[in-house]
Parts: structure tokens; sequence; C-alpha cells
């Protein structure tokens, strides 16, 4: 099967390809789950802070289905200064 995922902010280092902001398309196999993913990219779970399918957030253990959209997000950052 073969899903597309999508990396955001920090994750985006570690996109294989010339333009981190491109889906990626990947080959799975039937049953794989969001963690296989996170684990073929190499990407160090405690940076996979939420994840989506379809637009819709899930866990890092769901199956996937052929056609997927899957969005791998790291922990947010920032914001704004502490009240004087």
């Amino acid at each position: 099967m073969n899903v597309q995922v999508r990396l955001y902010g920090l994750l985006r280092h570690s996109h294989p390809g010339p333009n981190a902001t491109a889906p990626l398309t990947l080959e799975l196999p039937e049953g794989a789950t969001i963690a296989d993913i996170v684990v073929r990219l190499g990407l160090p779970e405690g940076l996979v802070h939420a994840v989506s399918v379809n637009g819709i957030a899930c866990e890092i253990g769901q199956h996937l289905r052929d056609g997927d959209q899957v969005g791998l997000f790291p922990p947010a950052a920032g914001g704004a200064l502490p009240l004087p």
C-alpha cells in the first residue's frame, strides 16, 4: 500500500528529499502503523508528539490504509514571554 507523509516543524530536517515541505510517498506492507513510518524514517520517537491520518488526530499505533495521508508533528515550542 502507498501512503503520503508530511513532516512538520523540526521533523522536516529528517526529510530525505530536496523539498522538505513536499509530502513523501511511502510503500508500506498491509497492516503497517504510523509507528512503522517513524522507524522507517529514522525519526526519534520522542520528537513525534502528534500524528494525524487524513486530517484527524490519532495515536501512533493507528493502522494505515492505502491512500492515507499522514502528518507527523513535533512538540510545540516557543510562545509568549512570561509576564513581569
